[in-house]
Order: structure tokens, then C-alpha cells, then sequence
């Protein structure tokens, strides 16, 4: 299993390399239960907040890419997830995550970005 403290390590692979492993690091996460899941995405987004902003858009935009091949019933658990575990957050970390999820959404297709922010509501 993939630890969440390599996730900056993660972050700065090339684009392929990068959505392969975390495609498996999201595998793995969805097999526990909800509160190990919500600590282990809160780990994540605590994890890049150390990093510059293209890193963390980076990872963003292919988590989006990641997110926007499931299917709906997938995709509305992993945004409550996401949602959720930002939420839990301290506001700094919170606002800072929004602010790249934000620039992420800018850099996909709209028709991923308008079918995950329906989600996202």
C-alpha cells in the first residue's frame, strides 16, 4: 500500500506515472471504512499544502482527471469525501485546498469540470 506521506513525492511524478499511482493509492483508500478514509485524505491535502502551487495544481488536476472516469454513484462518494475531509480542516490548509481545486477545475475540460461540480453542490 501506498504511504500518504509520499504523496509529495507522488505529486511531482510525471503526469502518466503519477495518475497510474494514484489510481492505486485511491484503490487502496476505498477499501477502508469511512472515518480511515476521511483521515487518510485529510493526511493528503495536509501533505500538499507543503507544496508550491503548480505542484499541488498538478495533483489536482489529475485526481479530477481520476475522478472524472467513475461512475456517478463513485464520483459523488469521492467529492463527499473530499468535501468532507476538507471541511475537517484547519482554515488555512481549508481555504488554500479550495483555492487549487479551484485552479484544477480551470484546467480540465468543462464538461469534467461542470459534471464534478454538480457533485460538488
Amino acid at each position: 500500500m501506498i504511504k500518504m506521506e509520499d504523496i509529495v513525492t507522488i505529486a511531482k511524478m510525471d503526469s502518466e506515472k503519477r495518475k497510474e499511482t494514484m489510481m492505486k493509492l485511491f484503490s487502496d483508500m476505498f477499501k477502508e471504512d469511512d472515518s480511515k478514509k476521511v483521515e487518510m485524505m485529510k493526511n493528503l491535502i495536509t501533505a500538499m499544502n507543503k507544496t508550491d502551487d503548480a505542484t499541488y495544481i498538478g495533483l489536482c488536476t489529475t485526481n479530477i482527471s481520476i475522478a472524472s472516469g467513475m461512475e456517478d454513484d463513485e464520483l459523488k462518494a469521492f467529492v463527499a469525501l473530499r468535501m468532507k475531509a476538507n471541511s475537517e480542516l484547519p482554515a488555512d490548509i481549508r481555504t488554500r485546498d479550495l483555492n487549487m481545486i479551484q485552479s484544477a477545475m480551470g484546467k480540465v475540460p468543462s464538461s469534467v469540470s461542470q459534471r464534478l461540480a454538480k457533485f460538488m453542490a
